[in-house]
């Protein structure tokens, strides 16, 4: 089964470190709110409003999570100190998503897809199957690396530590003038890889529509 996604609107950053200009203070007026978002929280909130997101269904991909948060917790349980409870409520995979809902006062539906390099691949095809009723969908697949411990888990050469994919989706019967490609994006993980790859073809069109396979 074939469906043609149309791109209403899209974002990327990425940095081989920090993302800066992510406009936190203007976004999350909650000062105690602010402090405790993780870096992939600050990049999905940023991302959703550059594309003018307005509580559209959401479904959000991460290969890897929360690793920072994780590692917390381990190195806690490790030296038997203890465990704070910001790493503990920031540990799972739907953390950026949840504070998005809660900054955005979302009370639609969303759903969290990982899927190791395939993430944003199945995030696309999640999406359209969630856009067949009609509705507008928020795909957003994030992944942040930005700490100290990375250098030993970090296999895949991934050297934009910080990266951040959205498009704002809706199906159509319009014909497809983009497809998803095996294309490899270098530096950033490959969990973003089909997304991104999308994203930078729909620069080239005035009305892009993208061909997902199901």
């Amino acid at each position: 089964m074939k469906i043609n996604l149309k791109i209403i609107s899209s974002a990327y950053i990425s940095d081989h470190k920090k993302c800066e200009g992510l406009n936190e203070k203007e976004l999350i007026k909650n000062m105690m709110l602010r402090r405790r978002l993780t870096r992939s929280s600050k990049i999905a909130i940023y991302l959703a409003s550059e594309v003018g997101y307005k509580n559209e269904k959401i479904v959000f991909g991460s290969a890897y999570g929360e690793v920072k948060a994780t590692i917390s917790i381990l190195n806690s349980i490790y030296n038997k100190t203890l465990l704070s409870p910001t790493a503990f409520q920031n540990s799972v995979h739907n953390t950026p998503v949840s504070y998005l809902s809660i900054v955005s006062s979302n009370t639609g539906e969303i759903t969290t897809v990982s899927d190791l390099f395939d993430t944003s691949l199945s995030v696309l095809k999640t999406g359209a199957i969630k856009a067949l009723r009609g509705d507008r969908v928020l795909l957003l697949v994030v992944d942040a690396f930005n700490f100290d411990e990375v250098k030993q888990i970090n296999r895949c050469g991934v050297t934009q530590l910080e990266s951040g994919v959205a498009l704002l989706i809706e199906v159509t019967n319009e014909m497809a003038n983009i497809s998803i490609t095996e294309k490899k994006e270098g530096e950033i993980s490959p969990s973003l890889w089909s997304m991104l790859d999308v994203y930078n073809s729909s620069k080239k069109w005035d009305n892009p529509v993208v061909e997902v396979e199901i």
